[in-house]
């Protein structure tokens, strides 16, 4: 085990001997590059970049899929991750210059994989942002609690529904309005 990697894992009451036991990190690091326990590398480290925009609890390291990448793979390969979760190897896979192609059943997934691979132009992303919110604060001010906390409108604001008994059983009715029209907004658009 490397010595920094060592160091890291007496830290955090590792034991170091264990592991050395059970892996060959100097194999691994002769043949991959790194002892591949990443235990020096922090938490927001290990989630660098798009992949921490959801706690997906399944998902890689990104720097374990970059080591393999790295050494098996080639700028302009092609990789097919079958189970893709999601989508750390077809984002690093991005990253390096190679095409990647995924395969997952779960649509929140899929999701999750859409959001983090599309390009985005920030200054566009950032207008939008601020679009949505000054709307959402015009909406929001429009709402007036009344009476046992039933929420009336003015003629200028409707009301939206939703069929979700979980959003409807979690969240207060004047919540409830702010985010069903923040998702008009967002995903409604154009």
């Amino acid at each position: 085990m490397l010595e920094a990697n060592k160091a890291a894992a007496i830290k955090f009451g590792i034991d170091t001997q264990f592991i050395e036991e059970k892996t060959d990190t100097q194999r691994n690091v002769k043949i991959l590059g790194d002892d591949l326990t990443f235990i020096r590398i922090r938490e927001f480290q290990r989630t660098k970049h798009v992949h921490r925009l959801h706690p997906y609890l399944g998902k890689f390291i990104p720097q374990l899929v970059e080591v393999f990448l790295k050494r098996y793979f080639t700028t302009g390969d092609t990789i097919l991750d079958p189970f893709s979760g999601s989508g750390t190897a077809l984002i690093e896979a991005n990253v390096l210059g190679m095409n990647s192609v995924g395969i997952e059943l779960s649509p929140f997934n899929v999701l999750i994989q859409e959001v983090k691979a599309r390009k985005y132009n920030i200054s566009e992303v950032e207008r939008e942002i601020k679009d949505a919110l000054k709307r959402l604060k015009v909406f929001s001010r429009r709402l007036q609690i009344k009476g046992k906390g039933q929420i009336l409108f003015d003629d200028t604001v409707g009301r939206f529904e939703t069929d979700s008994e979980y959003l409807k059983e979690w969240f207060s009715d004047r919540a409830l309005q702010e985010i069903l029209f923040l998702e008009q907004i967002l995903f409604k658009r154009k």
